[in-house]
């Protein structure tokens, strides 16, 4: 979608009473009189955001197939979920870069399996000998298993991906080359660090995991 028609729907949430009706319509079609319940509208008002909201594309009105006399309002969420130009994968397999293969990149991609049943993989641009003990450790705490696990170089990488995830500023920066959209998360380095910096890293490439997987089609 162009920015022009993101920025007109981002304006058109920006009212308080069309933001409580999307809300309001996630879960389930409503009425309008339910609608107006909820929202404490007067129903010429009602209309209006109402009017606001499908000429944007974001809802539909249809009539009941029960009782002809009554209308129910629905979301269009493939509209909604345009509002953030993120990149529709299709299915298709995601891999995870960090520089040593060792841990971020590592952890990021059996998250991305363990959470969406996808394909997934991971790569370094300057592969370690092993995945770090730590990681290994603090994933399997958190129920991955990364004991087979084994590095290897960006350049081996022999599946073309539908999305690359650098969890590492290095990588990131050294020219990933890659022909799929990018997403960059600066993760800091735990190599070298204790305990606490493999569960800081972690922690922040799950809860990045759980937002873009809930962005991106299955």
């Amino acid at each position: 979608m162009a920015v022009e028609d993101r920025a007109a729907l981002h304006r058109a949430l920006g009212d308080e009473h069309r933001l409580a009706m999307v809300d309001a319509l996630w879960p389930s079609d409503r009425t309008p009189t339910e609608l107006q319940e909820l929202t404490g509208l007067a129903s010429n008002l009602l209309a209006f955001h109402l009017d606001v909201l499908e000429e944007l594309g974001l809802i539909e009105r249809r009539r009941s197939q029960g009782d002809g006399r009554r209308r129910y309002v629905s979301l269009r969420p493939d509209v909604l979920a345009s509002l953030s130009d993120v990149p529709r994968l299709g299915g298709g397999p995601v891999l995870f870069v960090c520089t040593h293969n060792s841990a971020r990149s590592q952890m990021g991609s059996a998250l991305w399996g363990a959470r969406t049943g996808g394909p997934t993989m991971s790569a370094g641009t300057d592969p370690a000998t092993a995945v770090h003990p730590l990681a290994v450790e603090v994933a399997a705490e958190h129920g991955l298993d990364l004991s087979d696990a084994r590095p290897r170089s960006y350049q081996d990488v022999d599946v073309d991906p539908h999305l690359v995830v650098s969890v590492c500023d290095r990588a990131r920066e050294s020219g990933l080359g890659s022909q799929a959209p990018l997403v960059h998360w600066s993760v800091a380095d735990p190599i070298g660090g204790d305990r606490d910096a493999f569960e800081a890293a972690f922690d922040e490439i799950s809860r990045r995991v759980d937002l873009l997987a809930g962005q991106v089609a299955a």
